[in-house]
C-alpha cells in the first residue's frame, strides 16, 4: 500500500469527514460569510442603540438645564447659520445647497465666448455687406443722375447743382 492509503485506512474519521454532499459543501462555504454579516449587523445595531441612548440622555440634561436640544447632526450647522445669516441662508433659515465646482468651467466659458465672437463676427459681416450694397446702389443712382444730358449733349444743371448742394450740406453737418 502507498502512504496515502495507509493514512486513510488507519484514520477512519478522516475519510468520513472528507466526503460531504454538494449541498453541505455549498452551505458550509456560506456559513462563515452569513455569520460575519449577522455579526456586523448586530455590531452596527448595538452602536446605533448606544448612540441613541447617549442622545436621549443629552436631551434630558439640556431640558433640565432649560435649553432646547438640537435635532441630530444638523444642530451644529443650524447654530452656525443663526450666527451669520448672511452667507447662504434665505429668510426661512434653510441654507442653500452649495454648488459643486465645475472642473470644466474655464473651458466652458472660453468656448461660450468663442461662440459669441463667431456669432458677432457673422452679424458684423452681414451688416458690412448690407452697407456696401446700399452705398453701391446710391453711387449708381448718383452716377446715372449726373450722366444725364440734354439733346445738345450738355449736362443737366439741375442735377449738378443739386449734387453740389448735397455735398455742402454734408460738410456743414460734420
Amino acid at each position: 500500500m502507498t502512504k496515502t492509503n495507509e493514512q486513510t485506512v488507519d484514520n477512519p474519521r478522516r475519510t468520513a469527514n472528507s466526503v460531504i454532499s454538494l449541498t453541505q459543501f455549498a452551505h458550509s462555504k456560506s456559513k462563515g460569510t452569513r455569520r460575519a454579516i449577522e455579526k456586523f449587523k448586530l455590531k452596527k445595531q448595538n452602536k446605533f442603540n448606544h448612540n441613541a441612548k447617549l442622545l436621549r440622555d443629552y436631551k434630558k440634561v439640556m431640558k433640565s438645564e432649560g435649553y432646547e436640544a438640537g435635532q441630530g447632526a444638523s444642530r451644529k450647522r443650524n447654530q452656525a447659520n443663526l450666527e451669520d445669516r448672511g452667507d447662504g441662508a434665505d429668510e426661512e433659515g434653510k441654507s442653500k445647497k452649495r454648488q459643486k465646482s465645475d472642473p470644466f468651467a474655464k473651458a466652458k466659458l472660453k468656448a461660450k465666448q468663442a461662440k459669441e465672437d463667431v456669432f458677432n463676427g457673422k452679424l458684423d459681416k452681414e451688416q458690412q455687406v448690407k452697407d456696401r450694397a446700399l452705398k453701391e446702389k446710391e453711387k449708381k443712382a448718383k452716377t446715372r443722375k449726373l450722366s444725364k444730358r440734354t439733346k445738345k449733349g450738355q449736362p443737366i444743371m439741375k442735377n449738378v447743382i443739386g449734387d453740389m448742394l448735397a455735398k455742402i450740406k454734408a460738410d456743414a453737418e460734420e
